[in-house]
């Protein structure tokens, strides 16, 4: 398919949307291809002014006819102003994610959905290199395909295990997944989305595209059938609400319907249930989802920064239901979703709740009242962990879940779980 990218090309340059990872692996495989490229990037990026010796201009009605190829990062909406004005000059706009698997000749085994992907990648990734297949990790894990087609792309053995976003999934023409995963479908992004419609059809995008076999969560069908959208009768589904036992480190009903759905893939591969869980055993989840808790005075602090919407919130409030205190500690920036279902599992779950960041008045309109030890908010994580300890007793659990993104405190999900982590080392004098 590398005369595909040569003939939109069209012997012009490929205008380069965004410097950010995405862009850097395309001009990556440009590069490899001997293919001109030029950056371009709006005035707020966090990459301005000169990036690998040139100087960014801006896009506009004049450079736009020396493009007939635009690959643009998961970040533009595929209605941004600088893509509507590329088509209507005559240019292919096509995102990174979509363009690389121009040049890659191996299967692609693509994951998506609302929660679940980066740990169902990386693990489906270390079977499968385990069993003797050839495999990567890469996608929205922070390794787009693109840089590593220079070096693999032409090799038919290579497997890439392909986590993809929404983003990356609104508009689709050249990837063709083998096989898709597609783990749940709740609500989130719709600071991004139009609407809850809009963000299904990104991810059914996936689905539509697929050329063999298509595994989803139930919520993912139930959402269709609420809709009337109609999904292939070869679609196999997997129960999410009663997940089957797994083991450690997936041994709760978050992490279970990961393994069970990697086992179901292994299938195909034919690897058999054993092999998934010999690997478990030297499996270490990423980093910041809900797991092992850090103990101070028989104080339980559970680290679940990954969780970026109520969807994963709900799980792991769900997951320590059973806690006799548990003090939730959440907030972030808002993704103007419906909060209704996250405020159920809170006061369903928990005793009190401190807030944080942008949606924490909100948040604190909606729970005044209804739990029993109270609500507050505070304005750093510091105070959070602090004042979490000060109203805990002995076997209380404190469950840092935010329920939303980052953003506004944190740069990003993993600094925020940095962040907490050492505020509760600090309450034992052992930052690191």
């Amino acid at each position: 398919m590398i005369e595909k990218i040569r003939e939109l090309c069209a012997d012009k340059p490929v205008a380069i949307f965004g410097t950010g990872a995405s862009g850097t692996a395309t001009k990556k495989l440009l590069d490899s291809l001997g293919i001109e490229s030029v950056f371009y990037a709006e005035a707020n990026s966090k990459k301005t002014g000169e990036i690998a010796g040139e100087l960014l201009q801006p896009f506009d009605e004049h450079t736009a006819k020396n493009h007939a190829l635009v690959v643009y990062s998961p970040a533009f909406r595929p209605d941004h102003k600088w893509i509507t004005l590329a088509e209507e000059n005559g240019a292919s706009a096509v995102c990174e994610a979509d363009f690389s698997a121009l040049a890659w000749r191996g299967k692609i085994i693509a994951i998506t959905g609302t929660n679940g992907k980066t740990t169902l990648t990386k693990f489906i990734t270390k079977v499968l290199n385990e069993c003797g297949f050839d495999a990567i990790s890469t996608g929205n894990i922070g390794f787009p395909l693109s840089q590593y087609c220079a070096e693999f792309g032409s090799d038919k053995n290579k497997i890439a295990v392909y986590e993809l976003s929404s983003f990356q999934t609104s508009n689709l023409k050249f990837l063709k997944p083998d096989i898709l995963l597609w783990t749940n479908f709740a609500p989130d992004h719709l600071d991004w989305h139009k609407d809850m419609q809009e963000y299904f059809q990104a991810k059914n995008n996936l689905l539509k595209a697929t050329k063999d076999k298509v595994f989803i969560g139930s919520s993912v069908q139930d959402f269709a059938k609420s809709q009337n959208i109609t999904i292939s009768e070869n679609v196999i589904v997997l129960d999410e609400n009663n997940p089957v036992p797994a083991p450690t480190p997936f041994d709760n009903s978050i992490q279970s319907r990961n393994f069970n759905m990697a086992i179901e893939v292994g299938k195909e591969f034919g690897i058999t249930k054993d092999k998934f869980e010999e690997s478990a055993k030297t499996f270490d989840l990423p980093a910041f989802r809900f797991s092992t808790p850090i103990e101070v005075n028989q104080v339980r602090f559970y680290n679940d920064s990954k969780a970026t919407n109520a969807h994963a919130t709900i799980g792991a409030l769900q997951e320590l239901k059973d806690e006799n205190h548990l003090i939730w500690i959440g907030g972030g920036k808002d993704k103007n979703c419906d909060l209704t279902e996250l405020v159920d599992a809170i006061c369903q779950s928990a005793k009190s709740a401190i807030l944080i960041g942008q949606t924490a008045e909100k948040l604190k309109c909606m729970l005044d009242g209804k739990l029993s030890d109270g609500v507050c908010v505070c304005d750093s994580m510091k105070d959070a962990v602090e004042k979490a300890m000060s109203m805990s007793k002995k076997g209380s659990a404190v469950l840092f879940s935010p329920a939303f993104s980052s953003f506004g405190m944190f740069s990003s999900y993993s600094e925020r779980g940095k962040s907490f982590k050492n505020e509760v080392l600090c309450l034992k004098n052992l930052k690191k």
